[in-house]
């Protein structure tokens, strides 16, 4: 089966699907909602998506991806990010990188002095910084070797281990087996909005005794002051 990732090759999705997935069947794609979307489309297909990462918090792209998709998640897996800098050399004055990766590195960017400019993937920024001498970019070690850059800082991110959730996600059937037990995380979007409703809707997890790990609220895109909640 064919798993997608955001790419160009060697971005962190990348990375982490070739080391669980057999390489061949890995698909590099422009953005997170096309990986979702891909594999949902297709039979046995899959995603490999970043949904949270411990600095820079949760990966709205990819949870505005699933909403209202027939999406199933099929694992999650904890991946630790190594972020590296990398130029040509030294005549950079910008550094580039997806936003997730600049807000890693919020504390080293501003004593460098360098222009920030966020761009979709890291590998894309790597990409970039390989054609533009005056483009250094943030990403993975690997991305820099492919890209044949020199790696100029590595001790670069806020904190020392530093971790990414991703999902591996695949189309909703009937036919799933559920397993006791398992994680579950559901998009609530309520159908009214009154004084004390969330708390009804937390309250049940509080009655069978079930412990959150996260909740989060994000416009649904409908209009102002329109919310779901991501459990």
């Amino acid at each position: 089966p064919k798993t997608y990732v955001l790419g160009p090759h060697y971005s962190y999705s990348y990375n982490l699907a070739v080391a669980e997935y057999a390489p061949e069947d890995v698909v590099c794609v422009d953005a997170i909602a096309d990986a979702v979307a891909r594999a949902v489309a297709e039979d046995a297909a899959q995603a490999v998506v970043p949904v949270e990462n411990m600095v820079g918090g949760s990966v709205r792209e990819t949870l505005r991806a699933m909403y209202g998709a027939p999406v199933r998640i099929a694992r999650a897996i904890d991946y630790t990010i190594r972020n590296v800098i990398a130029a040509q050399g030294e005549g950079y004055t910008t550094v580039a990188s997806h936003a997730q990766a600049l807000t890693q590195c919020a504390a080293y960017i501003p004593a460098t002095g360098l222009a920030k400019k966020e761009v979709g993937a890291t590998s894309g920024a790597m990409e970039m910084a390989a054609a533009d001498p005056t483009v250094a970019a943030i990403g993975a070690p690997e991305a820099a070797a492919h890209y044949r850059l020199r790696v100029m800082d590595t001790a670069i991110s806020d904190v020392a281990t530093n971790v990414t959730r991703f999902l591996v996600v695949a189309r909703a059937d009937t036919t799933t087996e559920q397993t006791h037990g398992a994680k579950t995380s559901m998009m609530i979007t309520p159908t009214e909005d009154r004084a004390g409703l969330l708390f009804e809707i937390l309250s049940v997890f509080q009655i069978k005794k079930i412990n959150l790990t996260k909740i989060e609220s994000m416009p649904t895109g409908n209009k102002m002051n329109d919310y779901l909640f991501y459990i």
